[in-house]
């Protein structure tokens, strides 16, 4: 790896306003120096081995305490200073510098605090470089988001397992979930029944129960997870089905009449079947607009609510299930139900409320009409295969709720067979970048690693230590760079050009996928590098994807309307851990009309330039 090349450009003098443990010296009146950074250089583990905060978000003015491991491996003792960087996109923030001194293999844990800024809905990088004697040696990045609701920027996981355990384990788990920033969890299926989510009564909680899987759940274990989130400033998300019910709904209270029926004579029940081994064979679907059914269901869901603090009522749904009709004979339109149960249970709640619209099937309502925190769907191929329909979603879900609602996706990679036991890394960065560059969230990240299929427990297929490492980064740049990912950005219709190289604006095989878009402050330009990418099938069912073709060093020319650009910066979570830098531009036109010639210095996969006006 090249090193850092440190040029003192100016000499600032600061106040330090850190903490330190460990007998790290606290000093005051520091002179901080600003440097520039080899491009190529990345994280080097020689003296900073991770960084991190104690909490996945932040309200404005909350106190921040942020951690930096370190640990010697230059080979000899280490006597040299911390340079700590909190940024905004590429302006800083606050600068302070530490003093560190550390024998050869020694390790040693900061703890610091940090007050985040009073803006709400803003993102930071908080950037950490190691320096002896004026040589740049190290550097570790980790993000901050400060607002005030998660609903704006969703960073959604998931918990799949709850057997009783350790709660030093449970928090270990959580631990590891905040490093990612994560600020919801779903709780899938951790419920008794559906149409009976709590287990024993609200006097007397059930101690264990077996979920529909036949695995034991443990409500003490739910309740320290949901502690342990809280503490996290992370919400805590009960999963149920919207219209689900045991086979044997009967012997609770639950009648056929509020069923849904593929026949206008109620002899043909809609449902889904289940594994054999499962606790039942069937689970039976009842109408979502049944004013008894969501009575009933809501009854249910607030003993849950008042037994385990959750936050969120994560209500999931089957998608388009053709033609159904009522006890009565009547036809119902599925998604036309939606908005009106998810509005109800709002009222009857009094819980944030999140629906899967599996395939968009029900979306638009949902989008328009239904108060929910945010907008999440769940897309299959091969309707939803190539990459182009990754971004066609989240548009659509900010164009339906007129930005109002951020996009969430549920999308399993590596689904076949032929994938082996290890995540693609490959696959994973490129659709993940396909998400956040088009402004959405991916739930992925959970206790059992990542999903590869619709059965959050189920973990065949795993994380290589390097893919864990690169989502870290990933979403350190989902969160550092959120105010132009994802604040309410509109597409602008415009050319880009990479000569020499097949660029595309719709995620084509063997080209760098290429659009832009803009607020009020920048435009950006995202570029996804698919040069080596055959096929544009995002899933890499098998995985097979191959690692792009690295451009290095070239000029992408950018054909804007408006010439007053106040400055160029690139960022990208594969280069110096997310930190911005600073392009070179010039300003030219030709018969197609004026565009902006910019000096990039490499893609890997995926970039993002960002023009402020």
């Amino acid at each position: 790896m090249g090193g850092y090349v440190l040029k003192n450009k100016k000499i600032i003098t600061l106040i330090a306003s850190v903490v330190l443990l460990g007998g790290i010296s606290l000093y005051f009146g520091i002179t901080i120096t600003k440097f520039n950074y080899n491009q190529s250089a990345v994280y080097q583990d020689k003296v900073i081995s991770d960084v991190y905060t104690d909490k996945s978000s932040y309200k404005p003015n909350e106190k921040i305490n942020y951690v930096i491991d370190l640990k010697n491996d230059t080979g000899k003792n280490y006597a040299g200073t911390l340079k700590i960087n909190f940024k905004h996109l590429n302006q800083s923030v606050e600068m302070n510098t530490v003093k560190v001194d550390l024998k050869k293999n020694e390790t040693k844990q900061l703890n610091l605090e940090w007050v985040a800024p009073k803006d709400d809905y803003t993102g930071y990088f908080l950037e950490v470089y190691a320096q002896q004697s004026n040589k740049l040696i190290d550097h570790r990045n980790t993000a901050i988001d400060v607002s005030s609701d998660w609903s704006k920027f969703p960073r959604y996981g998931y918990l799949a397992n709850f057997p009783e355990m350790d709660k030093n384990k449970a928090k270990e788990i959580i631990d590891n979930l905040s490093k990612f920033h994560l600020n919801g969890l779903q709780f899938y299926d951790w419920q008794y029944k559906h149409d009976e989510p709590l287990a024993g009564t609200m006097a007397k909680p059930a101690k264990t129960w077996p979920d529909i899987a036949n695995r034991t759940t443990s409500g003490e274990t739910i309740k320290t997870y949901i502690n342990l989130l809280h503490d996290k400033n992370m919400m805590a998300a009960n999963y149920n089905l919207m219209f689900g019910a045991y086979e044997d709904y009967a012997t609770r209270g639950v009648k056929k009449e509020w069923g849904l029926y593929k026949d206008t004579e109620h002899l043909e029940p809609d449902f889904f079947s289940l594994p054999s081994s499962w606790a039942i064979n069937n689970v039976d679907l009842m109408n979502p607009a049944n004013k008894d059914w969501q009575k009933y269901i809501f009854e249910k869901e607030n003993e849950v609510m008042k037994v385990y603090n959750f936050d969120v009522f994560h209500v999931d749904t089957l998608g388009s299930r053709g033609t159904l009709y009522d006890y009565n004979g009547n036809e119902v339109k599925l998604d036309d139900t939606y908005t009106d149960f998810l509005n109800n249970a709002k009222k009857a709640l009094n819980k944030k409320i999140i629906i899967n619209t599996v395939q968009e099937f029900g979306k638009i309502p949902v989008a328009k009409g239904a108060d929910v925190d945010f907008l999440y769907t769940e897309i299959w191929p091969p309707s939803y295969a190539p990459y182009s329909a990754i971004k066609r979603t989240i548009d659509n879900d900010l164009e339906y709720a007129e930005g109002k609602k951020a996009s969430v996706l549920a999308g399993y990679l590596n689904y076949g067979e032929g994938a082996g036991d290890k995540f693609n890394e490959n696959s994973v960065r490129l659709a993940d970048a396909s998400i956040f560059a088009a402004g959405g969230a991916h739930i992925e990240l959970g206790d059992t690693g990542m999903l590869a299929n619709e059965y959050f427990p189920n973990d065949n297929v795993e994380m290589t230590p390097s893919l864990v490492s690169y989502m870290r980064k990933y979403y350190d740049f989902l969160v550092g760079y959120e105010n132009i990912l994802r604040d309410n950005m509109k597409a602008v219709d415009t050319t880009i050009e990479i000569q020499g190289v097949e660029v595309s604006d719709d995620g084509s095989a063997n080209s760098v996928w290429a659009y832009s878009k803009e607020n009020n402050k920048y435009q950006t330009v995202q570029l996804i590098n698919l040069l080596n990418r055959d096929e544009n099938r995002w899933r890499d069912d098998n995985g097979t994807c191959k690692s792009p073709e690295v451009k290095k060093d070239f000029v992408l020319r950018l054909y804007v309307n408006n010439a007053k650009v106040k400055g160029v910066s690139m960022a990208s979570p594969d280069l110096n851990g997310g930190s911005s830098k600073e392009l070179k531009f010039i300003k030219k036109k030709d018969l197609k009309g004026s565009y902006l010639a910019i000096n990039v210095p490499e893609l890997q996969y995926w970039d993002t330039i960002y023009i402020e006006k």
